[in-house]
């Protein structure tokens, strides 16, 4: 028994371990390693039944006189990092430690051991394609119904790209940093002419040398400043950065961020993500009516009620959410100046379509009596000025000399939207508990936010992570044998890779039982020889 520090470890109550010593009889096979319970036993299951050509992996060259190494198989690193975006494992330098460690990533890759740049390049080559991937388990968990496709979440989260807050520049900032500058050049412009003024003593001489010196610097940070000036003019964006070009600084949920938008929705039956979409857009405004065709084309649905939050009200995206059978849920935003003033708002005021006049709460009738455009929009409005003039309410209504009230062409879109919110407002209070447990896990896979640079890749990333988060919700909601039971009827977009295909299931599981019966003889020899020896 070993002792450390003057302690006779004998003597104490401790757990004690084995002797390093001791030959040890080990399963014969790597097989015996992976439980059956295992759900990397679907990773390997899943890639063997996907058409990786259709889905749009790049291949190696055919290569017909068996020149070089030979490369690795595209199917046998795409299991590699749904393996480790599963468990957070997503730089190639630890995806290649595993394959050397780890016996669930030896059992899964055959004892492959590929280094990190081919790990590496696989994300970068195929970045696109993984959507694919994740479009494929869509299917298999709606052939398992795990998809109701009557009420959908929209929301969208702030991931961190790999760019620095201080390598991101908008117009604004880059404004003051220039007018910084040459204040402070001038400053030391002004402070060098009177160091002129009086050259006799040496510290002066030196002072002046020291002002040159910081003139020079502020200058060539004055020509950098004026460069990414000139470079935000030609592309037309808001901002400028360095490291991430896609990335932009926007606002999070733990403040400001250089980073990405991430959008999603997600189901209601069993909270699955539908789709999931890396923007470079700073606000979600704008972005309902995308989401949404998206996921109407995922779920191949005719119609459904959706919800989001009161940041993507936009008229149009409301609009052609309906226009797609699509029903949007969303909280009224109070942005009429009259009720930020504390006045009566529009909603105070009642539309009489027959009649195509607005009802105030005087009980006087608005009429339209002109046509505006505003931000592309068609707008009229309507008023009264006479009732106005002579109305006891008006104080609470309006500090102009009379009150109009503005109707968009499409307003009765909104209308219907407000009606379905006030029929059945448990809908929109559902959101946060659909959808935001969803980005808890997303970030959690995505510890750090996003390691590669660039949309398209930060979009590999985001669908690595959606499977992971499916596969996880997949595997509490039915369970793995369900799960891999699926398997056997699934068909993907594209026919199985004729160099994984299965042939028939009987002759399979018959070779299953003899290496089983196989291993177990060669565990019995090896316990014999052991008990012989000893």
């Amino acid at each position: 028994m070993p002792k450390g520090d003057g302690v006779d470890e004998s003597s104490m109550n401790f757990l004690s371990g084995s002797d390093r010593q001791q030959v040890q009889v080990l399963p014969a096979a790597l097989e015996d390693y992976v439980g059956a319970e295992n759900p990397v036993r679907f990773l390997d299951a899943f890639v063997c039944k996907l058409d990786l050509r259709a889905a749009g992996f790049q291949f190696p060259k055919e290569n017909p006189q068996g020149r070089g190494r030979p490369a690795y198989a595209p199917w046998d690193l795409l299991k590699l990092y749904l393996y480790g975006y599963l468990h957070q494992l997503r730089s190639s330098r630890r995806l290649e430690a595993e394959c050397h460690r780890n016996l669930e990533v030896i059992w899964l890759l055959r004892e492959l051991k590929p280094d990190f740049k081919t790990i590496a390049d696989f994300r970068k080559d195929n970045a696109t394609a993984f959507k694919a991937v994740v479009r494929e388990f869509t299917r298999l968990c709606r052939q398992l119904d795990l998809f109701g496709g009557q009420l959908l979440a929209i929301d969208g989260t702030k991931l961190k790209a790999s760019n620095a807050r201080d390598q991101n520049w908008s117009q604004s900032k880059l404004d003051k940093q220039l007018s910084r500058a040459e204040a402070k050049l001038e400053e030391y412009l002004q402070a060098l002419e009177q160091a002129d003024a009086q050259p006799e003593p040496e510290a002066r001489r030196s002072s002046a040398g020291e002002l040159k010196e910081k003139i020079a610097r502020l200058s060539e940070r004055k020509t950098q400043i004026q460069e990414r000036l000139k470079a935000l003019a030609q592309t037309g964006e808001g901002q400028l950065s360095a490291t991430d070009p896609d990335s932009r600084g926007m606002k999070g949920a733990h403040g400001h961020l250089v980073g990405y938008n991430v959008q999603g929705s997600v189901d209601a039956k069993h909270h699955l993500l539908v789709t999931t979409e890396a923007t470079n857009r700073v606000v979600d405004q704008g972005q309902l009516a995308e989401v949404v065709q998206a996921a109407k084309a995922e779920l191949e649905i005719k119609a459904a009620d959706v919800v989001a939050d009161g940041g993507y009200y936009k008229s149009e995206d409301i609009k052609g959410c309906q226009e797609l059978g699509m029903e949007p849920h969303l909280p009224a935003v109070e942005n009429s100046p009259s009720e930020r003033e504390g006045l009566y708002g529009k909603s105070d005021f009642g539309y009489d379509a027959a009649k195509d006049v607005y009802h105030c709460p005087g009980r006087a009738e608005l009429t339209r009596r002109r046509e505006v455009e505003d931000k592309g929009r068609k707008l009229f409005n309507y008023d009264n000025p006479k009732a106005c003039a002579r109305c006891a309410l008006k104080a609470r209504c309006t500090k102009a000399a009379y009150r109009t009230v503005s109707r968009w062409e499409h307003e009765a879109s909104l209308e219907r939207m407000a009606a379905a919110v006030a029929a059945a407002p448990q809908k929109l209070a559902q959101r946060k508990t659909l959808i935001e447990h969803c980005w808890g896990t997303l970030k959690w896979l995505l510890p750090g936010g996003f390691l590669v640079r660039g949309k398209i890749k930060v979009g590999a990333e985001v669908s690595l992570a959606h499977f992971g988060y499916n596969l996880k919700r997949a595997l509490a909601v039915v369970g793995l044998e369900k799960l891999i039971a699926a398997l056997q009827d699934f068909k993907p977009g594209g026919s199985p890779s004729p160099t994984v295909s299965f042939g028939n299931q009987s002759f399979i599981q018959a070779v299953a039982s003899a290496k089983t019966n196989f291993r177990r003889s060669i565990r019995l020899v090896r316990t014999l020889y052991v008990f012989a020896k000893a």
